[in-house]
Formats: structure tokens, sequence, C-alpha cells
């Protein structure tokens, strides 16, 4: 009885410390030399953010898009489409997962 409580503990705790990480995963967003967008994609858990960040300088143009299945993932204003005007250094763009499951998604990101 005790081992399988011990078990079960250690079932949740790593099943917690999977979500977490996954809560606040953060990816670095690079482009190829010469180049001005790049596309990355992955999969989100139900109610879980995900974090961006991409250098740029003051005053450069961010555009990005968000596909997915469903429209489950979007960006933390709730659309699927962003664009504002980058402050210099790190800039950061964040989604998150509105849906009961998992979910891929697809981001491109252009600067200019």
């Amino acid at each position: 009885m005790l081992r399988k409580i011990g078990v079960q503990y250690l079932s949740l705790l790593l099943a917690l410390i999977m979500t977490g990480a996954d809560l606040f995963a953060q990816t670095r967003i690079r482009f190829r030399p010469g180049t001005t967008s790049t596309t990355v994609s992955g999969k989100i858990v139900a109610g879980a953010r995900r974090q961006f960040v991409l250098g740029a300088r003051y005053g450069q143009n961010l555009s990005a898009t968000v596909s997915s299945r469903n429209g489950c993932v979007v960006f933390g204003n709730g659309g699927t489409s962003l664009n504002y005007t980058t402050g210099s250094g790190n800039n950061f763009v964040y989604l998150e997962n509105n849906c009961g499951g998992a979910t891929s998604y697809t981001l491109t990101v252009s600067i200019y």
C-alpha cells in the first residue's frame, strides 16, 4: 500500500514538472543570415503559454502569424496575427493554447 502511494506521488510529481516546464518554455528565434523571416513549429499543452524572444533594433517592424488546428493556439492578445514596432534588444512574442488538449502550431515571424 505504501509503495503504491509512493509510485502515484512520483507520477504526479513528474507530470507537474513536465507541465510546468511547458508553461514557462522559452524559445529564442533566430534568422538565417540575409533573411528577414523564419517559421517554427511545436506543440503546446492545454492551457499553457510559450514565450519566444528575438533580438531587434529599435524601430523595426515585427509581423507574426500563428496557425493551429481549430484555432486553439493564439497570441497573448487573443489573435492569430501580430504587428508592432520593436524596441532595442530582446522582444517577446507569447503563444497560448486555449483548448483542452495539446495542440501543434506553426509560427511565422518577419522583421524588417
